[in-house]
């Protein structure tokens, strides 16, 4: 038990550190970076130097935590933005045909600028699968099994948003419970190609709504000024059946997956 405790904390360095890193960067003004542009950039070469690192010492390969090119990779990637382009547009529709958010057209915006701003999340995706669905990933749906890859993963996934200001609470209910689709579809495709479509996608569309930088956004969502706390609170009731929705999908899949697992090795 304690060998097995020991191997976990062994994988789990990488992430952890890397959270760290970031927590300590954005703790000093003068070196503060933003996850979006150049920094997205820098950071996604943090997060490939310490997988090297982990790799080169746990004389392992890029290939067999899924990080390889080969003929279907673009076509996965492909697959999965599309894929999370319809599920989140179709969950703002439900969001916005149940309740009382309105979404207008944002007239200050610059179509040019907003998308070459958009291309920032492609790194910024990149970065985090490489992370939380690479190496520690990996090893410990390996050795262990997926469902403690999944929560330990999920827990620190959410960690990670949760130093951005927002409760941790709060991000278990958001990236927390997204972890468990991003690490299933990156176990069942054996790569991160699909999750970061995946991922990218899910940002895109937030970010097309204000969700993620108002200055940026082509369009506004938000509650007509004379909502009520009732209307929002109907509203929020909405946004937790959907993320519960998608959290017993999540579940429902890592199941499904390790039973053939299981079978597949009798």
């Amino acid at each position: 038990m304690k060998t097995k405790f020991i191997q976990i904390l062994s994988a789990l360095i990488l992430p952890t550190s890397f959270i760290v890193i970031l927590i300590g960067l954005n703790a000093i003004p003068l070196v503060s970076v933003s996850k979006y542009g150049l920094g997205g950039i820098l950071i996604t070469g943090v997060a490939l130097l310490l997988t090297y690192v982990a790799v080169k010492r746990d004389k392992t390969s890029f290939r067999k935590i899924g990080f390889y090119l080969e003929r279907k990779t673009p076509v996965r990637f492909v697959i999965g933005f599309f894929i999370g382009l319809v599920v989140t547009v179709f969950m703002l529709a439900i969001s916005i045909s149940f309740s009382s958010l309105e979404m207008s057209y944002n007239f200050e915006s610059n179509i040019p600028s907003v998308l070459f701003w958009l291309l920032a999340f492609f790194p910024l995706a990149y970065m985090e699968e490489i992370i939380f669905r690479g190496y520690a990933f990996t090893k410990i749906n390996d050795k262990f099994g997926v469902w403690p890859a999944q929560i330990l993963l999920a827990i620190l996934f959410a960690w990670y948003h949760d130093f951005t200001g927002t409760t941790f609470f709060n991000q278990l209910l958001g990236p927390g419970i997204w972890a468990f689709i991003y690490g299933i579809t990156a176990v069942w495709t054996k790569g991160i190609a699909f999750p970061t479509g995946l991922h990218m996608a899910i940002n895109v569309v937030l970010a097309l709504v204000g969700q993620k930088d108002e200055r940026h956004a082509l369009w506004n969502l938000e509650f007509p000024v004379d909502a009520t706390q009732d209307l929002k609170t109907q509203t929020e009731n909405i946004g937790l059946v959907m993320q519960l929705s998608i959290l017993i999908i999540g579940l429902i899949l890592t199941e499904y997956y390790r039973r053939n697992q299981q079978k597949s090795t009798i």
